[in-house]
């Protein structure tokens, strides 16, 4: 069960002076699993500290086994959470790490024993720990890292690190185009494109052969096939962060009107509430919600670029297939949208028209109707947010290039595997390590050619020299 990938983390754990030996061993074991001849196991662990807790996944997986997913093909997540996160740590920092013993003692349950000491870590934290400052950001990390260099799993400092919006796009890209298997070399497949709508900021990751201007563009290398991806969060575009834009725009822009109460589109007829003292009444019209939305978050920018979105930002042509989750699903999925969880891709599939449609019916409704529709949807209790929310990702779309007809894929779960950024994050941090195992084994084997290359040519040179045998030398002596 022991794998070669495994044992060049832990000639990474042990140094350049510990390197030499194990890392071409390993890059040996790569070479023949990358062509199938062996199969190996590996594991590998992601902590996801969030805000609110602390997340580890368990992975793991196989390599050599043929397919589309030969480098990487997918068995197991094992999951655990614990609270708090570690940004609750923020006044005493240096019992951050302690924090994430439960989920250490948790995976080595899940890792064979004897594979621990050959598993890596990475830890890689989001939204809370960007919010604590520079300086307590430091010392959390640093803690984290004492605690994890002690766990007994291979772990680097440099491993703990906090994701900018970028990176979790990116991870969540590299997700489903694996399970897609449009990631690896086999069937000439195009990925598809994404868009991550969360809370704070929306990422939209596509395939691009285009040229792209400084920092929209990665280049990524899965077992020898070649990605150029365009990346861009848009902070500030989350699906709470728009809804609280709006709000508090609105509401400002009456008191200067002193308009009472204050008329919001979005938000269900017969609805009314109180904002920094400003009275909010309802009125549920959709396309008058859209063309508010539109006008205070999107205005007009000029483009300076061959293509943009919004805001003037570059962004190139949309692939054909584009898939949207976190709140792109949950929105989509609560007002009716999507019937069940289909098994099948392209099920899921809609238009940018079919979500208009759906919201204008949405905002349509009273405040009591609404909850009467939606008290069984998963965010229940923020359904009178649906009119508004619905209304966010038409307008949305329609900036990022989509047209009324145009489709995406609306989706949580690729194969009854949950869309998450870890997976992409595993995936990402085990295809760096192989293709430093490739180049590794090719600059050891170029080594190898030049000797042996070398050995022939001076062979061959000292028989093409004329020989001299102990009877002329003696008889040249005589001579003198």
């Amino acid at each position: 069960r022991d794998g070669g990938l495994s044992r060049l983390w832990a000639a990474q754990r042990a140094g350049p002076e510990g390197r030499g030996k194990e890392e071409m061993k390993s890059s040996l074991v790569l070479g023949l699993a990358a062509y199938g001849v062996a199969q190996q196991t590996h594991y590998g662990l992601v902590f996801d500290a969030g805000s609110s807790g602390s997340r580890v996944h368990v992975y793991e997986w196989r390599s050599g086994v043929g397919g589309p997913k030969d480098a990487f093909d997918l068995v197991k997540d094992n999951l655990l959470k614990k609270e708090p996160g570690l940004s609750s740590f923020k006044l005493e920092p240096a019992k951050a790490g302690s924090s994430l013993r439960p989920l250490l003692e948790y995976a080595k349950t899940k890792v064979p024993p004897e594979l621990v000491a050959e598993t890596p870590a990475f830890l890689m934290a989001t939204a809370g720990l960007r919010l604590v400052g520079e300086a307590v950001k430091d010392q959390i990390l640093q803690s984290v890292c004492s605690e994890l260099e002690g766990s007994g799993f291979i772990f680097r400092c440099e491993w703990a690190s906090v994701l900018d919006g970028q990176d979790e796009g990116l991870y969540g890209w590299v997700t489903v185009n694996y399970l897609l298997d449009r990631l690896y070399p086999g069937p000439p497949e195009p990925p598809v494109g994404i868009i991550d709508l969360g809370g704070g900021s929306v990422q939209i990751v596509l395939p691009s052969s285009a040229e792209a201007p400084e920092g929209y563009k990665k280049d990524l290398d899965f077992a020898g096939r070649q990605h150029s991806v365009y990346i861009k969060s848009h902070l500030g575009y989350g699906l709470n962060e728009a809804r609280s834009t709006v709000l508090e725009q609105l509401t400002h822009r009456s008191q200067a009107n002193a308009e009472r109460p204050v008329r919001h589109p979005c938000l269900p007829k017969d609805l009314t509430l109180t904002h920094k003292g400003v009275e909010i009444a309802g009125e549920g019209d959709f396309k008058r919600c859209t063309r508010l939305i539109r006008n205070l978050l999107f205005p007009q920018t000029p483009c300076k670029h061959k293509s943009c979105s919004f805001g003037g930002v570059f962004q190139p042509a949309l692939p054909a297939s584009v898939y949207g989750f976190s709140y792109m699903y949950d929105r989509t999925a609560a007002i009716g949208l999507l019937d069940g969880e289909p098994k099948e891709f392209g099920e899921q599939a809609m238009s940018v028209s079919d979500i208009e449609a759906a919201g204008a019916k949405v905002c349509m409704l009273s405040s009591d109707e609404n909850k009467a529709r939606f008290k069984s949807t998963k965010d229940a209790s923020k359904s009178e947010t649906y009119c508004g929310d619905v209304a966010y990702l038409s307008v949305l779309l329609g900036e990022l290039g989509f047209e009324p007809a145009s489709k995406l894929v609306m989706t949580n779960k690729i194969k009854d595997v949950e869309l998450v950024w870890t997976l992409g994050a595993m995936l990402a941090k085990s295809a760096e390590l192989a293709a430093a195992a490739r180049g590794s084994l090719f600059s050891k084997r170029n080594l190898l050619l030049l000797i042996v290359v070398a050995g022939i040519a001076y062979t061959v040179y000292r028989k093409l020299q004329p020989t001299q045998t102990y009877s002329s030398l003696g008889r040249d002596v005589e001579r003198e």
